[in-house]
């Protein structure tokens, strides 16, 4: 603890110049008290000597004996305080010193008649010596001084010791002790002696307690870092090890903070990440395959204070595989008013195609891979709603039971996968294959203007191809089969589902009863 100039010092030197101050000012005044008080006693003195020999003074006038008279004057010139007398009456005169007699100077007491006081016999004229008077006086004031000095010095000293003792002193201990102690410790200033009921213990116990209530706040500061560092380490960790890509990006889109399965994600979309490729466009929509449909719903959430959650297609740069993630978007204000976006990616391909592969078996017939008849039912459905003209075609195998109870199952399976295979390849690219039922197929056929000649040409090539040999199996020659089919046009027919199948269906079983008398025939709703 380096103290230049300590409380102890500055204290020894404000008693010192109060002391010296004092000192001058008391001396000052009572040397001029004292010098005043000699000077007023040595002519009070004489006035005294005066009286003493007036009675002999006054008989010697009487009787006119200057002998006598003479010697009470030389008894009273012998005074160190008078410098010369002169006396006169009618008859005698007399001086001492006449040299040194100044009138001007001169104090003068009358000599009264000894039996008649009102009655004046002479006068004495003394002048003082006046030099000899302030000689003494001088002295005996600075004597007074030096002594008035002395005992300020002494009070003095005795008051910085004073003072040391049972301020300065304790308090500087305090100070060494409270300047060297650690903070946070248990360790306490201890009471200086004789000084527990004092200002100064009063100021111990109050930065003990201090001492207390800084301990108390670090122990709750450091058992607040010691949490904050655990939970800094659970949420680093989580957010380190966490299978969803996680970013943190400002206002101009440069990435703040992201984690490792976001640089994963972008491995596998073919870009890459560094220090020098850190800065995306808004919301990382150049990721995406439809960036302006993001950005507006998610700058529609984000203006409602919502979180902004949506599933969303990535855009791959040297694969074709797909990528799906589900998207969530938070603004994040800090305590600067900075606003950050935290981007949540978490990938759900596998979900995506998971979904995709329950709708095709939902839609999809599992033996010949052709739409079922709920899938068919959709795709009908939405031609209905898009208002396009279309026939459908209801085709009924002829045969097909013959083969399953001659050959088997898996013989009547091979046929209906081969029967949707011929149909498939003996279409329009944009009609459709449907397994209705059993051995039952559905065309929906595209048309235009020159409905039935399309249609005609479309039946006349499935026919060909269904009536040729289908081979069932090795063990097996190839097996024949034929087809009773009904045509139903929309909107002409009907304007229903329901209806066009049923009317479609009235056809197809029409056909079917001229089988033996037809066998290829295909029957359309308006015909009898």
């Amino acid at each position: 603890m380096n103290i230049k100039f300590g409380i102890a010092a500055r204290l020894a030197s404000f008693i010192i110049i109060a002391g010296l101050a004092i000192a001058f000012v008391a001396s000052e005044i009572f040397y001029k008290q004292t010098y005043n008080a000699e000077v007023s006693n040595a002519k009070t003195a004489i006035g005294e000597l005066v009286k003493t020999i007036s009675p002999t003074a006054s008989i010697a006038a009487f009787v006119s004996d200057e002998e006598l008279l003479k010697e009470a004057i030389n008894g009273l010139a012998r005074s160190k305080n008078v410098k010369s007398i002169a006396y006169k009456d009618e008859k005698i005169k007399y001086k001492v010193n006449e040299a040194g007699f100044d009138e001007n100077l001169a104090i003068t007491f009358d000599v009264q008649h000894p039996f008649i006081t009102t009655e004046k016999l002479g006068e004495i004229s003394i002048t003082p010596d006046y030099r000899q008077i302030e000689s003494d006086a001088e002295l005996i004031s600075s004597v007074n001084s030096f002594v008035l000095y002395l005992l300020a010095i002494l009070v003095t000293i005795a008051s910085i010791f004073i003072c040391y003792f049972l301020v300065t002193r304790p308090l500087v201990r305090t100070s060494k002790v409270l300047y060297e102690m650690e903070i946070g410790t248990k360790e306490r200033v201890d009471t200086p002696l004789s000084h527990s009921a004092t200002e100064i213990g009063t100021l111990v116990r109050g930065a003990n307690r201090l001492l207390d209530n800084v301990e108390n706040q670090f122990r709750q500061e450091r058992n607040l870092r010691e949490e904050i560092e655990a939970l800094e380490q659970r949420f680093r960790m989580i957010f380190e090890s966490a299978k969803s890509a996680i970013v943190l990006i400002d206002t101009s889109g440069k990435l703040v903070l992201y984690n490792d399965a976001f640089v994963t994600l972008l491995e596998s979309l073919g870009l890459y990440i560094n220090q020098e490729n850190t800065e995306y466009s808004d919301l990382l929509i150049e990721l995406f395959e439809e960036p302006k449909q993001l950005l507006e719903f998610v700058s529609e959430s984000l203006r409602r204070d919502e979180i902004a959650i949506g599933e969303y297609k990535l855009k791959g740069l040297f694969t074709s595989k797909s990528f799906w993630v589900q998207l969530f978007v938070s603004a994040v204000t800090t305590e600067q008013n900075e606003k950050y976006y935290q981007v949540t990616l978490s990938d759900i391909s596998k979900r995506k195609q998971d979904l995709e592969q329950l709708e095709k078996q939902a839609d999809f017939d599992a033996l010949t891979q052709v739409l079922n008849r709920n899938g068919g039912e959709k795709k009908i459905e939405l031609e209905i709603v898009r208002n396009r003209s279309f026939a459908i075609v209801l085709i009924d195998l002829n045969g097909f039971k013959q083969v399953n109870d001659t050959y088997g199952h898996d013989a009547g399976d091979a046929v209906l996968i081969e029967v949707a295979k011929r149909l498939s390849e003996n279409i329009r690219h944009d009609d459709t294959v449907i397994r209705w039922g059993g051995d039952e197929f559905v065309l929906l056929l595209q048309i235009n203007k020159v409905r039935k000649e399309m249609v005609i040409k479309a039946m006349d090539k499935v026919r060909d191809a269904i009536t040729k040999s289908i081979d069932v199996g090795s063990n097996y020659s190839g097996v024949s089969i034929g087809l009773s089919a009904g045509v139903a046009f929309y909107p002409e027919s009907a304007d229903t589902l329901d209806n066009l199948v049923k009317e479609a269906d009235q056809a197809m079983y029409r056909a079917k009863e001229l089988k033996l008398t037809a066998p290829d025939k295909y029957l359309f709703f308006s015909e009898n």
